[in-house]
């Protein structure tokens, strides 16, 4: 074989450096898929959690007028005027407007009388 016949066979290798430039350039087009992966995973994540704190905002502003609702209620049963009505009009109670007397006992006196009652029961 001649020297000409040689190269063309030579020149149709490719060459060991271009090769390597392959490799590399696949090595970098992975890695830079894999970062867009990432990224539009976070986006979908992103997005997804906006949406439940949108539903989560609408369901805590639904539970506050429920429960500013019921407050409302409560006050309006426990009203000072209603359990009055209520007591005298099914339990036949009544307000009095008595005033109490208010005793007052001297300890001695007290001690005194029990002594004497613990005498009498003893007879």
């Amino acid at each position: 074989m001649s020297e000409e016949a040689r190269k063309p066979a030579e020149q149709k290798k490719p060459a060991k450096g271009a090769s390597l430039s392959v490799s590399k350039f696949m090595i970098v087009l992975a890695g830079a898929v894999g970062v867009l992966l990432l990224i539009v995973n976070n986006s979908v994540t992103v997005d997804s959690l906006t949406a439940e704190i949108g539903s989560l905002d609408s369901t805590y502003s639904e539970l506050k007028l429920q429960n500013d609702s019921l407050q409302a209620e409560f006050k309006r049963l426990s009203s000072a005027e209603r359990i009055t009505r209520i007591a005298s009009e099914r339990l036949g109670l009544v307000y009095s407007s008595q005033t109490l007397d208010q005793i007052q006992i001297d300890k001695d006196k007290l001690q005194e009388a029990e002594e004497q009652d613990a005498r009498d029961s003893t007879k």
